[in-house]
């Protein structure tokens, strides 16, 4: 990422509102998951145009608000942007510079400090596993990757990019926001911004499909 452009207020609350699903749990791509989203996202605002910088919080079952608060720092603010959607459950948590801490929970990597914003794919870990089973942990990941496959097209669409951060601390991750139980586990991390090409790569022209002999 190139560590400079910002993208719109409405650009950003669009990306968050496309992750929720609607009241009608029909709607693509959110059809394809029969339980309620388990996976909400801890975000790093850098650079978003008329949003303050700082920790967020998106709740992606407003059900479970409440909880997320009981489970993280009491001195949090839990407000509202200013401009934010009516009904989008975006919290402010804390104003700040978090690019470096951002970058730093994510094993180092700079990336996640150079997008308009990066995030913490945040899940409801205990519960889903005693309620639904041990082998809902797969699940979990299954929904993790289709909010990362709506960010990846939502970026598209923007004029920008993203992609996934497959190396992350977890603890560090649940001490930046006050997680001290296993109710709650960070599962996945993601960046989204401006990219700037790795000219260390090479890439190849795809191979002529011939027929077999």
């Amino acid at each position: 990422m190139d560590g400079s452009t910002a993208i719109s207020a409405a650009t950003f609350f669009r990306m968050m509102a496309r992750l929720i699903p609607t009241r009608d749990e029909r709607t693509m791509p959110w059809d394809v998951l029969p339980w309620r989203p388990r996976i909400h996202l801890g975000l790093f605002v850098h650079r978003i145009n008329n949003v303050v910088p700082g920790l967020y919080l998106l709740a992606r079952n407003p059900e479970k608000v409440t909880s997320l608060r009981q489970s993280m720092r009491p001195e949090f603010l839990w407000q509202r942007p200013p401009s934010c959607p009516q009904g989008l459950p975006l919290f402010l948590l804390k104003e700040g510079d978090c690019r470096a801490l951002t970058a730093s929970v994510s094993c180092g990597q700079d990336i996640a400090g150079d997008g308009a914003f990066s995030l913490s794919m945040i899940a409801e870990y205990m519960d889903s596993l005693v309620v639904c089973g041990a082998g809902f942990y797969r699940n979990l990941y299954w929904e993790a990757g289709l909010v990362g496959q709506v960010l990846y097209l939502e970026a598209e669409e923007a004029g920008i990019r993203a992609t996934g951060i497959g190396c992350y601390f977890d603890d560090p991750v649940h001490e930046v926001f006050g997680i001290s139980s296993r109710d709650w586990q960070s599962f996945y991390h993601f960046t989204v911004g401006n990219p700037v090409e790795d000219v260390r790569l090479t890439t190849l022209p795809a191979h002529e499909l011939g027929e077999a002999g």
